[in-house]
Order: structure tokens, then C-alpha cells, then sequence
């Protein structure tokens, strides 16, 4: 197997950054599915390479860009309690999370927006997990 060049690791997260700036003004499920087609692409053409710990630190990162996504969608406080709550956070930790002063970013990486929009969640949503992805590409 091919070492793992770390520039590709940085073009991907440029494309990816590009399609998951929060100002774009399309649908979560739509970001997911141009997210899933560059992403599936791009796995397809380096499964030759030993990346597989470098495609989990990835897709732990996009999860993360993904969840301050949805939660700058819910614009402020209360939407954002609605939701967390729907999703089964408590109700305190809820509300510590939306009245927080940190930005998108910190928010999207509390133990609140994490149990929300779990693993699962995403891929309910459709969100393909490259570590998978690249584990079956391998094992064919």
C-alpha cells in the first residue's frame, strides 16, 4: 500500500470547507449529498493509500463542520433548545449549549451537539462514512 501523501488530506479539506460554508443557503440534505459525491469520489481514487486513521480524524471533522451547519440553522436561542431537546439532550444541558457565548464552531463540538447529531443521525440523514466506505473498497 501507498503512504498517505498529508497535501491531499488538505485539498480535500479545502473542497470540503467549500461546500459547508454555513452562508450557502441550500438545505442540509443537499450539502450531505454534494458532500457525499466528492467525498465517495475522492475515496474511490486513493484507496489504494494506508489512510485509514487519517479517513476517521476526517470524518469525525466533517461531522463537526456538519453539525455547526445545523446548528447555525436554527438562528437562535430557542430553536436551537427546541432542537437539541427533540433529539434527546436534556433539557439543562439544552439550554446550556444555545445560551453559551461561544460561536458555531465551540458549539458544534459540545457533548450536548454531539449526542444530538450522533454517528447514527447522519447517516439517517444519508451521510456516507468514508472509514466504511474505504474498509469495503479495501476487502474487494
Amino acid at each position: 500500500m501507498a503512504k498517505w501523501p498529508s497535501c491531499f488530506g488538505a485539498l480535500a479539506k479545502d473542497r470540503i470547507r467549500g461546500i459547508t460554508r454555513r452562508n450557502r443557503g441550500i438545505s442540509l440534505e443537499r450539502m450531505i449529498q454534494e458532500l457525499n459525491s466528492f467525498r465517495i469520489g475522492w475515496v474511490n481514487d486513493f484507496r489504494r493509500a494506508a489512510m485509514k486513521n487519517h479517513l476517521v480524524e476526517l470524518d469525525g471533522w466533517v461531522r463537526r463542520k456538519l453539525r455547526c451547519v445545523r446548528l447555525k440553522q436554527c438562528k437562535r436561542v430557542k430553536p436551537m433548545v427546541d432542537f437539541l431537546i427533540r433529539q434527546g439532550v436534556s433539557l439543562r444541558q439544552a439550554w446550556r449549549t444555545a445560551l453559551s457565548g461561544k460561536g458555531w464552531w465551540r458549539k458544534s463540538g459540545t457533548p450536548a451537539a454531539n449526542q444530538a447529531m450522533g454517528i447514527s443521525w447522519w447517516e439517517k440523514l444519508g451521510l456516507v462514512n468514508l472509514v466504511r466506505r474505504y474498509e469495503s473498497l479495501q476487502a474487494s
